[in-house]
């Protein structure tokens, strides 16, 4: 990680159906943020559109939403991570997709969600996201000049070998943007966060959507965690801007502290 520490921000949202009221609140708070210095801004999962047509949404709008993002990390000069968007693929269903631009506006990274929400919660309802949605297939790192962010969507978090692989390719920020349910948040979200930040001893920034959306009122509570599992920020119920600052000395002091990336037994385990 570079030397240089950075001001994250963190959006909770509560997406709708209407793709002009989403775009003005994505405005509105890329806005505060510029204002406040933020210099890393992530949004939670589908921060685009949340709704009955996500399929039908993401074909009329094909490329749209991605140019939106583009233009407002340009415009702001600040690293943006969408969270995700439903990304329109020609003859296929579509991806559930976390783009990243520079402050440049250019995209330095692409992540299609690798494990799809197919979950019968208990007296609750089913969720089947492979119905709708392709599975991505590769890792992803991002080279910031603020060092390497992996990024990840929501279910992944319930899978460490996702991060540990990120971390061992040299990930010192892990990036999740997630819509989790209220039921399921309440129990895991933030013992999984901290899971994810300890036995990595990466910072962990996490954006959630909150509210009552297409099928389920969603947990929000998004935070900001350091690598020793501590919460820096967190928000509550309601939309809200987080902020919170990355130190990449604490992240190297965690390091010397407990080098569990040093002493893993590779030669056990792959």
């Amino acid at each position: 990680m570079e030397q240089e520490s950075f001001l994250a921000g963190v959006v909770q949202l509560n997406t709708g159906d209407n793709w002009e009221y989403n775009q003005e609140q994505l405005r509105i708070y890329a806005r505060q943020a510029a204002d406040q210095g933020v210099q890393y801004l992530q949004f939670p999962e589908t921060s685009d559109y949340i709704g009955e047509e996500m399929g039908s949404f993401a074909r009329r709008h094909a490329g749209e939403a991605r140019q939106f993002f583009s233009e407002l990390a340009k415009k702001h000069h600040i690293y943006l991570n969408c969270g995700s968007i439903t990304e329109h693929i020609e003859g296929s269903k579509p991806a559930n997709t976390s783009y990243l631009f520079a402050p440049d506006g250019s995209c330095i990274a692409r992540y299609r969600k690798l494990h799809l929400f197919d979950v019968a919660v208990e007296d609750g309802p089913v969720f089947r996201e492979s119905d709708e949605i392709l599975a991505g297939d590769c890792i992803v790192n991002a080279a910031t000049d603020y060092g390497s962010f992996g990024l990840s969507i929501c279910y992944d978090l319930r899978f460490p070998e996702l991060y540990r692989r990120q971390a061992l390719l040299g990930a010192e920020v892990l990036c999740v943007s997630a819509n989790f349910t209220r039921h399921t948040g309440a129990a895991h979200w933030k013992p999984l966060l901290q899971a994810r930040a300890i036995e990595n001893t990466c910072y962990v920034i996490a954006a959630g959507q909150c509210g009552n959306n297409r099928a389920f009122e969603a947990y929000g509570h998004s935070m900001v965690l350091d690598p020793w599992g501590e919460v820096l920020a967190e928000a509550g119920d309601a939309p809200e801007l987080l902020t919170a600052r990355i130190d990449p000395g604490r992240l190297r002091e965690v390091r010397r502290q407990l080098p569990c990336l040093a002493n893993r037994r590779g030669d056990v385990y792959p």
